[in-house]
Parts: C-alpha cells; sequence; structure tokens
C-alpha cells in the first residue's frame, strides 16, 4: 500500500511540472506575439506620419524628355540619310549604326523629304543608358522633295499674307495628303541607344504600319441651342468676336478674362454651325455655371474655311452669361467612355424651335479611371 501510494504522489508531482512548463511555454508565445504587435503597430504609426515615397523629381523627368529628343533627332537623321543614301555612300550609314551590319544599297539614291517623328517610346533604362524606339514618318518617291518644297512656299505664303490659322491648314494638308502633294507618308521604326549624351541605332529601319485610329470617346449628353437661346446669343457674339475682330470681345467675356483674341484676325466673317450645352434650358434656367460646345463655319478672305470648334466654359455673372475661358477639352461623358458601333443622329429636346440635331453614340463602354503606381 506505502508503494501504491507513493506512486501516485510522484504521478502528481509530474503532472504539476509538465502544467507548470506548459504554462511557462505559453508565456513565451504570448509575449513574443504582443512584441510583434507592438512592432507592427510601431510600424503603422509611423506610417500615418512619415513621408510617401519621393516620386520622379524635376531634374530626371528633364533629363528623361532630354534624352527623348536626343534620340528622336538622331532617328529621323539615320532614317533621312539611309533611304536617301546611294551605294558609295556606305561611310554615312557607318555613322548612324554598326559596320558589321549587312548594308545593300541602291545605285542611286532616292527622293526622301518632310521628315517627322510620330512616336518615341522608352523601351529599356539602367543607370549607364536608355535604348529608345522612335518611329519616323517621311515621303520617299519621285516628287517627294517637290512636295516638301510647295509646301515650305506655301506656309511662307501664307505667312506673309498674315493668316495664321490658312497658314496651319496648309501645312497640315501638305503633311498629310497623298493626291495633291506626292508620294504618300511612310513609316520607318529605329532602335537607338543613348548613353551620356551619346547615340547609336542597334540595328537598320524596318518599315512599319502607320499608327492605327484610336477610339472615339463619348461626349458628355448635351442639349442643342438655338440662335434665339442666352446660349446661343452669346456664343455667336463672342465666337465672331474673337474670330473675326469685330465688335467689343470683353462684352462676352468675364471681367479680366484671360481669353485674348488671335491677332491678326483670321477670318472675316463667320456663322455659327451648332452650340449644345449641359444646361436643358440653354441659359435660361437651370445652374449658374454650362459648359458649351460650339461649332462654326468661318470664311477667310481668300474663301471658305473647314468647320471649327470651340469648348467653353461659361458662368452666369450679374444675370448676363459670360465667357470665362476656351477649354482645352470638350466636355466628356463621366466616368470616360469609348464609343462602340456606329453612331446614330436624331433631335434632341430643345427649349425652342430649331433644327439643328445632335449625334448620340449608339452604344458605349466605361474606361476605368487611372490610378498611380
Amino acid at each position: 500500500m506505502r508503494t501504491v501510494v507513493g506512486r501516485s504522489a510522484d504521478s502528481g508531482d509530474e503532472l504539476l511540472r509538465r502544467m507548470a512548463a506548459r504554462r511557462r511555454r505559453d508565456n513565451v508565445v504570448v509575449a513574443v506575439l504582443a512584441v510583434l504587435a507592438v512592432l507592427g503597430g510601431g510600424r503603422t504609426i509611423l506610417g500615418w506620419f512619415s513621408t510617401p515615397p519621393r516620386g520622379p523629381s524635376d531634374d530626371t523627368t528633364t533629363k528623361i524628355i532630354g534624352r527623348s529628343q536626343l534620340a528622336e533627332s538622331f532617328a529621323r537623321d539615320f532614317v533621312v540619310t539611309y533611304l536617301s543614301a546611294s551605294a558609295n555612300q556606305q561611310d554615312e550609314i557607318a555613322a548612324f549604326v554598326s559596320a558589321g551590319q549587312q548594308v545593300t544599297l541602291p545605285s542611286a539614291g532616292r527622293q526622301v523629304a518632310d521628315p517627322a517623328v510620330v512616336f518615341a517610346e522608352r523601351e529599356i533604362s539602367t543607370a549607364q543608358l536608355d535604348v529608345w524606339t522612335v518611329t519616323i514618318s517621311v515621303r520617299v518617291g519621285k516628287g517627294a522633295g517637290t512636295s516638301a518644297s510647295a509646301s515650305s512656299a506655301s506656309s511662307t505664303a501664307t505667312s506673309s499674307a498674315g493668316s495664321t490659322a490658312t497658314g496651319t491648314a496648309s501645312n497640315t494638308s501638305a503633311g498629310h495628303t497623298s493626291s495633291a502633294a506626292g508620294p504618300a507618308r511612310q513609316y520607318y521604326r529605329v532602335a537607338v541607344s543613348v548613353s551620356a549624351g551619346r547615340v547609336r541605332a542597334l540595328t537598320l529601319p524596318a518599315a512599319v504600319d502607320a499608327p492605327a485610329r484610336g477610339s472615339d470617346l463619348a461626349l458628355a449628353n448635351q442639349d442643342s441651342c438655338g440662335a434665339d437661346t442666352p446660349f446661343g446669343q452669346v456664343v455667336s457674339g463672342f465666337l465672331n468676336a474673337y474670330l473675326t475682330g469685330t465688335g467689343d470681345l470683353s462684352r462676352y467675356t468675364v471681367p479680366n478674362s484671360a481669353v485674348a483674341a488671335p491677332q491678326p484676325p483670321p477670318f472675316v466673317s463667320v456663322e455659327t454651325a451648332s452650340v449644345t450645352a449641359d444646361n436643358a434650358g440653354c441659359g435660361s434656367s437651370g445652374s449658374t455655371t454650362a459648359r458649351v460646345l460650339a461649332t462654326v463655319n468661318p470664311k477667310a478672305a481668300d474663301g471658305a474655311s473647314p468647320t471649327l470648334a470651340y469648348p467653353l466654359t461659361m458662368i452666369l455673372n450679374a444675370g448676363q452669361w459670360q465667357v470665362q475661358s476656351i477649354d482645352p477639352l470638350p466636355p466628356l461623358r463621366v466616368p470616360l467612355s469609348v464609343v462602340v458601333g456606329q453612331a446614330t443622329q436624331g433631335p434632341q429636346p430643345q427649349s425652342s424651335p430649331s433644327s439643328a440635331t445632335t449625334t448620340a453614340p449608339s452604344s458605349a463602354v466605361q474606361v476605368p479611371p487611372a490610378t498611380q503606381n
């Protein structure tokens, strides 16, 4: 009986020792978790007050832009030199690309003119160098040099006549119309390395397709405004004064407005084609601010000009609608939406009789908002 009692006592002591050891182990685990929680919470609190990581500095951005312009000018010169080179001009090509490239040149060089940088993208960036791909547009073949000379002469003559808008239209027409200005444009892509201000082509140019046509963005829902509505009257008077120089421009703009009419006036007359606004009453009722999109048919001294569009912000000032600014963008649907399918035309609700119609997209796909990495 004593032996049994002793064993029972030993068993009880062993159990107590195990329980004490387990308690100590649990206490250690709890202490470790508590320390981790304190450290994590401390870092979170510090994060509330710490400065976020610095983004690209102005100096870095300036350097990137400079390298881009260097790569673009080099690629433009390379494409023009390469396409116009003949068989006895191998040394000129070696100034742009490695002599190890297998280059076969024609016996006579081709006419190349009107080069333009279409697109540039940085593909690789390291501490020592950047690698850019640059797409160049040129006119190649018979008549290319003639079309470039005609374009330059047209621009010079137009500038001397004092018509800024017509000169811009002439340059654009000469740059993109193939039937009247010589050969159609061709596009070539070049890979260029930039290192410490030194540039080099990685390979010979590659002929590529022209940039694809982008997507149409849906404009904000707008109501057509007749000529006799407050918006129609103010917009018509404003654009007439702005584009022809007739009338008092300050009559239609807010006090101390930054809107300044082009000088000399580019047109002799202006006909308002359409006025649409995000204000259902077209200025007769509703809010005190409005986004307006107006189109006009201007006429220059030498004849009619293409239709122009003017996005405007207007405010109600002392009972009178006035133009606050000429906006860089038209009123867009929020969130941004891409037009899908063919558009349909139809009359829109109006505050007064008008024959104006507006175009509405048949369907649109929303574009998700931009995120910052």
